[in-house]
């Protein structure tokens, strides 16, 4: 009986509790964000950031987080650090904080576009080169094929070489729009074909050459495609783990025949997968045709003291640059240029020991842009730190912010280079001693500054993993970079506090980022901080749009922290 009144007692003290947690709603949050995405170099972005700051108070928000290229450039103008200053001053009387984005690890072009030659170079590998007429070009070894890659092929909506999603439901061979030839290959009426997932591909495994750099070619025509950004050319490496060696996606809704190409290493990999179609549907047409894969060199080649270039001879004889050959330049380097363009050849120099005819083997370097938009830095060269610096000091110079925000995320390559190779360190351990020297960086300029990290590559349940897109070994142990004073931007909205618990072991104040462009209704934030609400120091919540979206500005704050708190 003793038992059953317990128990009944237990019952009614829970439902209480329950009770009076649900009258409290949401829990305070003393850090409450909006993240905002936009150049302050534009008088509109300006004003329309100005005009955020109103209803941004109004919900409760206390910090507006601004992600913006030109906070990393020291260089900017003087009338855009006034435009900095004038937003510092309007959030202030807002009651916002200006947070500023700075060190773009990952996400790197911003510091590329100052020197080209920082970025992560993939190595190539005794590409094969042989002499006529005193340059040197490369031969493809060997040659390599796509079959029926024009296409002409076809036993009704059956390309012969290829395999194929809902053959005649959603590829369709067509006789009449054609890049050139007789066939085109045709996709439409995606969704209805495979309405659960939208994939319609176009698919072949090719043999290649480990380390060696690739051209692949192919011309699309759309039609009215209402997912443009949905329908790419991939080349994965043939491994269950994502790897993503080239990306190409169709911008045009409606266009008319374009080429379009890129180029790419092969890694370790002695075969690779082409996929041509749509990976999320898509209403209207989309064309492909004239499909093609060579072997280039030379293509964006790095010239820094970490990617060497050698040019021997197949007997093991090294050459010398400016004495056998003339310096190699890539006069086009562009790393963020996701299109091919014609590479540098090899001259030989007046007198050079090479001989015409001979057959030459040459390695070298170059950078890789994954998924468009993803560009690594070279984390072991010595001038990137030195860039890093100059950019928290003018930050630092122009706002004297309490807080800075490190952009290290979704680092999609890192330890190929030479630079890094030397150094004897696993990719985790590499951004780890980053991730150091980053914070140092920001607390010898600033000492009293709060440092924030993006959580995603510090996280052994997200992107802190043994294999990563194109890192070269484990990412594992990268959080060891991290002091618990640097707070960690919890940006993992699909685990929902899983891995929160990690951080907060290790002593790290967190705040969530939720909203990611489809939380509306703030029924996701909800869940995670209740996921959370157990776990120390997980403080604040920050609105996270990539889409430039503010309709659910103020219902997510609702949700979030109870939307603006009493005396605001």
């Amino acid at each position: 009986m003793a038992r059953l009144w317990l128990a009944a007692t237990c019952a009614v003290a829970l439902t209480v509790l329950a009770c009076n947690a649900a009258e409290q709603g949401p829990r305070p949050l003393p850090r409450r964000w909006l993240f905002v995405m936009r150049s302050m170099s534009q008088p509109q972005n300006l004003k329309r950031t100005l005009e955020l700051l109103p209803r941004a108070k109004a919900a409760g928000y206390n910090a507006l987080v601004l992600s913006d290229n030109g906070l990393m450039q020291p260089h900017s103008t003087d009338g855009y650090a006034e435009s900095l200053r004038t937003l510092q001053r309007e959030a202030k009387k807002n009651g916002l904080d200006l947070i500023p984005c700075v060190m773009p690890i990952g996400y790197s072009g911003v510091i590329i576009g100052q020197d080209p030659n920082l970025a992560e170079g993939l190595p190539v590998k005794d590409a094969l080169f042989v002499v006529s007429v005193g340059k040197a070009t490369l031969v493809p070894d060997p040659a390599v094929t796509v079959s029926n890659g024009d296409l002409e092929k076809v036993q009704g909506d059956t390309f012969p070489g290829w395999s194929q999603e809902n053959a005649g439901k959603s590829i369709f061979a067509d006789h009449q729009v054609v890049h050139r030839g007789q066939t085109a290959v045709r996709m439409e009426r995606i969704a209805e074909a495979e309405p659960k997932w939208g994939h319609c591909r176009f698919i072949q495994t090719v043999k290649v050459h480990p380390f060696r750099q690739y051209r692949l070619r192919a011309w699309v025509k759309t039609e009215k495609f209402s997912n443009p950004s949905r329908a790419r050319v991939l080349v994965l490496a043939p491994t269950d783990v994502e790897r993503t060696l080239a990306d190409i996606p169709i911008s045009q809704e409606t266009q008319d025949w374009t080429g379009i190409d890129t180029a790419f290493n092969t890694l370790e990999w002695n075969e690779v997968r082409l996929y041509f179609g749509s990976w999320g549907g898509g209403e209207g047409k989309i064309w492909w045709d004239d499909i093609s894969l060579e072997e280039v060199g030379l293509v964006n080649v790095l010239r820094r003291a970490g990617t060497p270039l050698t040019v021997k001879s197949e007997t093991g004889r090294v050459y010398k640059e400016g004495v056998d050959y003339e310096p190699i330049q890539d006069a086009r380097l562009a790393p963020w240029d996701k299109h091919y363009h014609v590479p540098p050849a090899i001259t030989l120099t007046p007198g050079s020991a090479i001989q015409e005819g001979e057959r030459l083997r040459v390695s070298y370097y170059h950078p890789v842009l994954i998924h468009e938009y993803s560009l690594m830095c070279c984390v072991s060269q010595p001038k990137l730190y030195h860039l890093l610096a100059k950019q928290i000091k003018w930050v630092n110079d122009v706002l004297h912010p309490d807080h800075f925000f490190m952009q290290h995320d979704e680092i999609r390559t890192m330890n190929w280079d030479d630079a890094c190779q030397r150094r004897k360190l696993t990719p985790g351990q590499l951004l780890a001693d980053n991730a150091r020297q980053c914070v140092q960086i920001i607390k010898t300029i600033s000492p009293k500054a709060k440092v924030w990290v993006w959580s995603d590559m510090f996280d052994p349940m997200h992107n802190a993993v043994k294999e990563y897109y194109l890192v070269n070994g484990p990412l594992t142990g990268s959080w060891e970079g991290l002091g618990k004073d640097v707070g960690i931007v919890n940006w993992a909205g699909h685990l929902e506090g899983k891995n929160a618990k990690f951080f907060a072991d290790r002593g790290h104040e967190q705040v969530l980022a939720g909203y990611y462009d489809g939380d509306e209704d703030g029924r996701g934030i909800t869940r995670w901080l209740a996921n959370t609400k157990d776990v120390p120091r997980v403080t604040g919540a920050m609105y996270t749009t990539w889409q430039d979206k503010y309709d659910a500005l103020a219902p997510w704050a609702k949700a979030a922290w109870g939307g603006a708190p009493r005396g605001n």
